[in-house]
């Protein structure tokens, strides 16, 4: 698991050095992440390959400017987010910058390490109403839960309001939290909803 120090000394041997073996250890990090999130728009593996690889390419190319940025994983995905809208046609483009055909993967296996404790049923009932979620609620908590951005780097990646980040993550939270709430009531088990619940609270 790499830290935010572990990052930060990894952008110094890049961007001093051109150290290629820290760059490689950088996307290895960041690569699959970003990958998922291109193909949400792209729904094409190659073009998502595509995309990931240009923005990588473009920030090697620019690596003596890395030091100069303060949140290298909110450049990346926004960088991302610009660089899948560019290869989308204009129709569709439009689309994907309402946000609302988005192909996105998202799973209980997403959400945290703790949720692989959770039994199958309610695995399987969790799955469900997180596939049933909006495109545009399914990437914003993803982005808020898995990836754990702040709402406000969510907002201008996907340059939307903070206001609708709220309103899309409380649909999220809601339905979530009431199917928790009634696997457990039929199960008569009152006292774990808090416990369980709180695996599936982004931060703000």
């Amino acid at each position: 698991m790499y830290t935010e120090k572990n990052i930060k000394s990894l952008l110094i041997l890049i961007s001093a050095e051109a150290d290629e073996k820290a760059f490689k250890q950088f996307f290895e990090i960041y690569s699959s992440r970003l990958y998922q999130f291109s193909y949400s728009f792209l729904k094409n593996k190659l073009l998502a390959e595509e995309a990931i690889s240009d923005v990588f390419f473009k920030m090697w190319l620019n690596r003596g400017n890395l030091l100069k940025i303060e949140n290298i994983k909110a450049y990346l995905f926004k960088a991302t987010y610009h660089t899948s809208l560019n290869y989308l046609e204009e129709e569709k483009r439009q689309k994907a910058i309402a946000l609302e055909d988005l192909d996105v993967e998202l799973g209980v296996e997403y959400i945290s390490p703790e949720t692989k404790l959770i039994n199958k049923e309610l695995r399987d009932i969790l799955d469900k109403a997180i596939e049933s979620l909006p495109p545009r609620c399914k990437i914003i908590y993803k982005m808020a839960k898995v990836e754990e951005m702040k709402y406000k780097e969510i907002a201008e990646i996907l340059e939307i309001s903070v206001k609708t980040i709220d309103n899309q993550l409380s649909i999220a939270i809601e339905k979530i939290g009431n199917e928790i709430k009634t696997y457990l009531d039929n199960h008569g088990d009152h006292k774990s909803f808090v416990l369980l619940f709180q695996l599936f609270l982004p931060k703000k």
